[in-house]
């Protein structure tokens, strides 16, 4: 009978299911928006290094008129003026640094943004489970007020026609209102958790699936090695400080190149005329209009002599950045190591509580039987049945418990690993009902 209420409260399978709510998250959530247009303005610093490599064309012109009132030969002079100039670096060791720079950062922002989709992915994940986690605490919490209201109620009219006592009354009544308290917060819990749901997605937490089971085989021990060394090559933080390292070692090429020879190819071609503007004889037998046409080709070379020491001191600078950086990839890689095995040993462990759990609401509720068969013969009392019943819930509501930290341990190491992404969640989808 107890195991009919519960099964009776679950709502029917028709909702969301977790894909889904990532899905619409993804969409509605302005926070991960706002990561998609940094990435897309972190993308641009590849192409803005690449373009120091790229030659540079300028053209360039004017135009003036010089008026000349007191002369007696012309009253003014027009001239005009034009010239193409293409410089491409042949050797300038700091636009080089400025490309490996613009990959790194380019890199570091799509790094960036799998961290914000993968954050979501396991913000709405944790939301949408712990709603479910949530609906079955109170749906436990409500048969159990039910059930012991019944007990108060039998008490109550054994002890009006003098076959109870007032002890079994007391008892029952404790144990209802204990089980309206926890009503009240479960309630309390549950209007929360849905609010967090509802702020992630835009949707309502009472669609949303209920659980079927877990259905994730749990890892074997031997496994876990390779998750490990997984965890020091593909977790997200591990690849941020990857390219912030490979950041530190454009800058060390940049300090260095103050101290060498920066070479270009220069070409231009240009053409320059003026015309007097009112002309006399004088203009007619010696011309005043005159026009010139260059080109150039060739190489230029600049070698920086002394700079006061600030390239000594940029140099310094950057190689103690970089062993910063080397420092904290390490520690990144140390942190992903151990989270891993933290969330690895959480899924085996949890997949083994979970089992005994499940055994333990089983007995529970055997004890619940037989309790109650032997107060109709006589050898149990009431306060021995309500107290079997009180430990069926206690079992139920940490068999909710047992089940949403072993999903958590497993969406933990998937986010360690760096693998949570929208095909992950197929095998999270046996979770809910279909």
């Amino acid at each position: 009978m107890l195991a009919f209420a519960l099964a009776a409260s679950v709502p029917a399978a028709h909702g969301t299911t977790l894909t889904q709510a990532v899905e619409t998250a993804r969409v509605f959530d302005t926070a991960i928006s706002a990561a998609r247009h940094a990435e897309r303005a972190g993308a641009q610093k590849r192409w803005q290094g690449l373009a120091g490599l790229l030659p540079r064309v300028q053209l360039e012109g004017s135009y003036t008129r010089q008026d000349q009132p007191s002369a007696s030969y012309a009253a003014g002079v027009r001239r005009h003026y034009y010239a193409v100039t293409v410089t491409q670096p042949l050797f300038d060791l700091s636009r080089y640094a400025d490309y490996q720079r613009g990959v790194a950062q380019a890199s570091g922002a799509e790094v960036e943004l799998a961290s914000a989709r993968q954050q979501l992915v396991i913000n709405v994940a944790d939301a949408f489970f712990e709603v479910l986690y949530q609906r079955e605490v109170l749906q436990a919490a409500r048969a159990a007020k039910q059930a012991f209201g019944k007990q108060l109620e039998q008490a109550r009219l054994a002890l009006g026609i003098g076959e109870g006592t007032r002890t079994e009354v007391d008892e029952a009544q404790a144990n209802y209102d204990d089980a309206q308290a926890r009503e009240i917060g479960a309630a309390n819990d549950l209007e929360v958790a849905g609010g967090t749901y509802s702020r992630l997605t835009g949707l309502s937490a009472a669609d949303i699936d209920p659980l079927s089971g877990v259905c994730l085989p749990a890892p074997s021990m031997s496994e876990m090695e390779d998750a490990l060394a997984r965890a020091e090559t593909d977790n997200l933080e591990v690849r941020a400080a990857v390219f912030q390292l490979d950041e530190s070692q454009a800058d060390i090429k940049a300090a260095s190149a103050s101290h060498l020879p920066v070479v270009n190819l220069q070409g231009s071609y240009g053409s320059n005329w003026s015309r007097a503007q009112n002309s006399n004889v004088l203009d007619d037998l010696f011309g005043t209009t005159s026009k010139t046409r260059t080109s150039m080709i060739g190489v230029t070379v600049t070698i920086p002599l002394f700079s006061g020491g600030a390239g000594i001191s940029m140099s310094r600078e950057a190689y103690s950045r970089r062993a910063q950086r080397r420092d904290l990839l390490e520690d990144a890689r140390r942190r992903a190591r151990q989270d891993a095995r933290s969330a690895f040993l959480g899924i085996v462990n949890g997949a083994a509580k979970l089992k005994a759990q499940q055994r333990a609401v089983e007995s529970a509720h055997s004890r619940v039987q037989s309790t109650h068969y032997g107060r109709e013969v006589g050898l149990r009392t009431s306060v021995d049945e309500l107290t079997a019943q009180q430990k069926y819930f206690e079992a139920v509501r940490d068999l909710a418990d047992a089940r949403f930290r072993y999903i958590t341990a497993r969406l933990q190491l998937s986010a360690v690993l760096g693998t949570i992404a929208q095909d992950d969640l197929g095998a999270f989808g046996c979770l809910t009902a279909d």
